[in-house]
């Protein structure tokens, strides 16, 4: 049955804990790995990273006790990738978002990085492929609806066809026909997004549309220095107490919100510029994504990404 099929021939072997520990980082960002018996550094595992079309993927067994990313690993590695998880053996038990749900073979779940998550095995053989989604991308596609942790029904017949298409991208040699094949699963993801959606009531559907206006003029308002967030709330039409609420599935505030906004573009900035350009350089980015107070950018920038601003110059070299 597709519900059973065999996506990878992925083989483990004997491995070091610690050995394993940085592949997974390399290829997903920060999570730790933890052992079913804490008294022997090996395992039974491997990785094998590919690729599908223009998008990164890894198909990876282990048999870990389990697997966590948390507040702390989210802030020193701020994630910007969703994962597409296909589980292909085995089972593991998915904690992210304050739900669980159990995978077993032929289950999809999308994880989302910048969110603590947990994945149990309890030193059960695994294997699992891990398709890499850029995250801003997935948002322009799906909205905030794809955020969050979002497990695709075990009984819903699109998930039986997600997985077939899933399986031939992995078999299609050429990558004109595995990108036709990767637009279809993303299809197919929208309409099961889109699916759920509709069945929210109309008071949640009108308090996203709100929030998306929100985290739109966030966007296009961010290099504004005199832009906040009561001016924000004038925007949208609410006060500033319905908009704090608006903002508390997000997990942070308006303010907090609109600083972390010009905090990546600023990263972002910088991240093009050689070490050839001159202090003066860092200040002007500062200046362009909104900040006013060189002090206070150096402080929040440091306290986001764990570096000074011209050091991420230097990290690019």
């Amino acid at each position: 049955m597709l519900s059973h099929l065999r996506l990878s021939q992925t083989k483990p072997s004997l491995v070091h804990l610690d050995e394993l520990q940085t592949m997974i980082t390399a290829s997903c960002g920060q999570y730790a790995l933890e052992p079913k018996q804490t008294d022997t550094p090996s395992l039974q595992g491997a990785l094998e990273p590919f690729m599908l079309s223009r998008y990164e993927a890894i198909s990876v067994c282990m048999n870990v006790g389990q697997v966590t990313r948390s507040e702390r690993m989210i802030k020193q590695d701020p994630g910007d990738h969703l994962y597409m998880l296909v589980q292909d053996e085995g089972r593991c038990v998915v904690e992210q978002n304050h739900k669980q749900h159990t995978l077993l073979p032929g289950d999809i779940y999308v994880v989302d990085s910048t969110q603590p998550s947990r994945f149990i095995l309890n030193g059960h053989a695994s294997r699992q492929i891990s398709i890499h989604l850029p995250r801003e991308e997935m948002l322009h596609r799906y909205g905030k609806a794809i955020t969050g942790g979002v497990m695709v029904e075990h009984d819903d017949p699109l998930r039986t066809a997600l997985i077939a298409v899933v399986a031939k991208s992995m078999e299609e040699g050429m990558p004109d026909s595995c990108a036709r094949l990767m637009d279809s699963t993303f299809d197919l993801l929208g309409i099961y997004i889109d699916g759920k959606e509709k069945q929210k009531s109309q008071s949640e559907r009108e308090k996203q549309g709100v929030l998306g206006r929100a985290l739109s003029l966030i966007d296009r308002n961010f290099n504004d220095p005199a832009f906040d967030a009561c001016q924000l709330a004038d925007k949208l039409g609410i006060s500033s107490r319905t908009l704090q609420r608006q903002f508390q599935s997000l997990g942070e505030s308006p303010t907090r919100k609109l600083i972390n906004t010009r905090l990546d573009n600023a990263k972002a900035l910088l991240m093009g510029m050689s070490q050839s350009d001159d202090h003066s350089s860092v200040t002007n980015v500062a200046y362009h994504c909104g900040f006013s107070d060189l002090s206070y950018f150096y402080k929040e920038f440091h306290k986001r990404f764990d570096m000074a601003p011209g050091a991420i110059v230097n990290c690019r070299q």
